[in-house]
């Protein structure tokens, strides 16, 4: 019964994940690009992508990690070794594109990244912010049951969860043995630290000067991917993911 609930769950996770992936690319569009920036970009495989629809005259990555950054960097990146819980290393409204994809969740300082994307954008320019939601269905059951929802905050890892059927899909899934579960522990990578609802974010946001130009959800868990997919257009904010397209209006400074 754990195995095919295993195989279920494997598979509802696999249908949203290439849904996200397939709204990041659609969600860019075609426009003139002078400077796309990715954070995060780790060893640059989203960020490529997203290059490759946007074709910006050029494409810069902010990674920490030192390996991830040199991979990035071979893709032809311009990388800038930086934490993102510190201000940007950019001027003022030089950036066309931002994307920031699995990021937010593994920051501490969530107002400053959200205030210093929109000082870095220029004016009619735009953030796509792709997250876990906190407010998932999921990670209410979990609360409900008196345990760390799975999609974070986490005490230690992703790699480690109170439900061993969580913890060995997150293991799976990052393609992790149990040796290198261990070794993740302390890696900021793979810890969710501040995991935002997707309504909250939105405020945020908002609040910051940003207009929300769209917001799309993935994975309504347990439900199978074309019901789920109507309940994600229906209600984003139960959704597994969510994206925001987030726009800096014209004439703002």
């Amino acid at each position: 019964m754990l195995r095919v609930a295993r195989r279920y769950l494997d598979y509802l996770y696999a249908d949203m994940v290439r849904r996200r992936l397939a709204a990041q690319i659609h969600c860019v569009g075609a426009r003139d690009v002078e400077l796309f920036l990715d954070l995060g970009c780790h060893v640059g495989y989203n960020t490529d992508r997203i290059r490759d629809v946007l074709s910006p005259a050029q494409t810069v990555g902010i990674e920490l990690n030192t390996s991830t950054a040199k991979e990035a960097y071979g893709r032809g990146i311009d990388v800038l070794r930086h934490d993102l819980n510190q201000p940007l290393p950019l001027g003022s409204d030089v950036v066309d594109v931002i994307t920031a994809f699995d990021v937010l969740e593994h920051l501490t300082e969530t107002w400053q990244i959200i205030t210093e994307m929109y000082r870095v954008l220029k004016p009619d320019g735009f953030a796509l912010i792709d997250c876990p939601n906190l407010a998932a269905w999921h990670n209410v059951l979990i609360l409900v049951l008196g345990f760390q929802p799975s999609s974070g905050p986490h005490l230690i890892s992703i790699a480690d969860s109170d439900l061993a059927l969580v913890e060995g899909m997150h293991r799976e899934d990052h393609g992790l043995s149990a040796a290198e579960a261990e070794q993740v522990h302390t890696s900021r990578m793979h810890r969710h630290i501040v995991v935002p609802a997707f309504r909250s974010l939105k405020r945020v946001l908002i609040k910051a000067g940003f207009d929300i130009a769209g917001s799309w959800g993935f994975g309504y868990y347990p439900l199978p991917p074309r019901i789920a997919n109507w309940f994600c257009r229906l209600d984003v904010s139960h959704a597994h993911h969510f994206l925001i397209k987030a726009r800096k209006p014209s004439g703002a400074s």
